[in-house]
């Protein structure tokens, strides 16, 4: 049996049921990623059933055994993991048809659509709660592994031209990982960027800043993501387009927005402190230019002049 066909039989079946195992039907249809990766005793207690209860579920169903159910999700999750192959090839196919022109404006449409839908009423009051989390926090982590690390790296980045609270983790180097291993504490908060298929590392760093009380707000593409039930306000941005690959638009969309309100909404003079961090930028020569009208002439390098005289020599 695969998981289509199992969801349709609960679905079926869902109001002959008694009412506890009515409540796993209903976990099970609602998150099926939980279903296929966690235990079924901690499936039980995200139920609020007893694990007998799951059991006895399965067996309405005809199973042996709740592990039956698991085993059928298991396999649909495993059967997603070649998901961008398969898209990938649509995306050669489409382009085929419509041309590269109107695939372009097609790209570009879903983006506007995707940031347009993140204008709700709900979605912008759970960023500004989210806001007023990072704000108040004694110190700010900063986790986006893989693909969601330039999120992170954004908020981080732009945070620090007026924050000295802001810790970037940066899985590549490990810089950050010492800090939140020995640190963190429920006066603390986490901005977290973390999309499907999660990344297992950074789902680890999350549930250690989580169980050490470290208040998380989660950017994330799904409610029943593993990150947004862990989370202490989850933004779920859509994703997914018209390409192989999912789109971090929306999520460096929020992102901005909520360094932006940290900053609008900071007990601190940001303006002297950003005016601050820009002159030592300047100072240390991190921008190309300079402050004033004219560019400094660059000086040859030793090696060139010299190559230069040797030319003129024989020239001569």
């Amino acid at each position: 049996m695969n998981q289509p066909t199992l969801t349709a039989l609960i679905k079926e079946r869902f109001d002959s049921l008694p009412r506890q195992a009515r409540q796993v039907a209903a976990f099970v249809l609602d998150n099926p990623h939980e279903v296929a990766v966690l235990s079924m005793r901690e499936q039980a207690r995200l139920a609020e059933v007893p694990a007998s209860t799951m059991t006895r579920f399965a067996k309405a169903l005809g199973f042996d055994g709740y592990d039956a159910i698991r085993d059928v999700f298991k396999a649909s999750l495993r059967s997603r993991g070649n998901e961008f192959g398969t898209r990938a090839q649509g995306l050669v196919e489409l382009n085929q048809r419509i041309g590269e022109a109107a695939l372009a404006m097609d790209l570009a449409h879903n983006a506007t659509a995707q940031i347009q839908s993140l204008c709700t009423g709900e979605t912008m009051a759970t960023i500004v709660r989210a806001a007023k989390l990072l704000s108040s926090a004694r110190e700010v982590f900063c986790l986006g592994l893989r693909g969601s690390f330039p999120v992170a790296f954004q908020f981080a980045h732009v945070s620090e031209y007026f924050a000295r609270n802001v810790t970037l983790v940066d899985g590549a180097g490990e810089s950050g990982i010492m800090k939140i291993m020995h640190q963190p504490s429920s006066r603390d908060a986490a901005l977290i960027c973390s999309m499907t298929p999660h990344s297992r590392r950074a789902m680890s760093i999350a549930t250690h800043l989580e169980q050490a009380g470290v208040k998380l707000v989660v950017i994330t593409d799904s409610a029943s993501s593993p990150m947004a039930r862990i989370a202490t306000e989850s933004i779920v941005v859509p994703n997914k387009g018209p390409s192989f690959f999912d789109t971090m638009l929306p999520a460096f969309l929020v992102a901005e927005i909520l360094v932006a309100l940290t900053a609008a909404t900071s007990k601190i003079s940001i303006k002297s402190q950003i005016a601050d961090t820009e002159k030592k930028l300047w100072g240390a020569g991190e921008w190309w230019g300079m402050q004033a009208d004219d560019a400094p002439a660059l000086e040859p390098r030793a090696g060139a002049q010299a190559l230069r005289g040797k030319r003129n020599k024989r020239g001569a």
